[in-house]
């Protein structure tokens, strides 16, 4: 799990074919069962927080989705 930003949501497969979900102040992750499970409480996460980044991995650890949340509003077009 990539923690780089102390501003950003990350979503990144783990090693047992889940998603975990890591947020800047919240437990060290969330572990979902689908890819979508995980994107939800992302977005869910970024947009109680801001400004926010939230950023999505696929399962071969490319961005498939990122989001600057800096108004407040949520993420939009997700």
């Amino acid at each position: 799990m990539n923690t780089k930003s102390s501003l950003a949501v990350w979503v990144d497969p783990n090693c047992r074919g889940a998603w975990d979900v890591a947020l800047p102040d919240g437990p060290p992750h969330l572990t979902c069962d689908t890819l979508d499970a995980a994107r939800k409480v992302g977005q869910l996460s970024a947009a109680s927080r801001w400004p926010c980044e939230l950023i999505v991995h696929d399962a071969y650890h490319r961005v498939i989705q990122r989001v600057i949340i800096d108004d407040g509003s949520g993420p939009s077009g997700v």
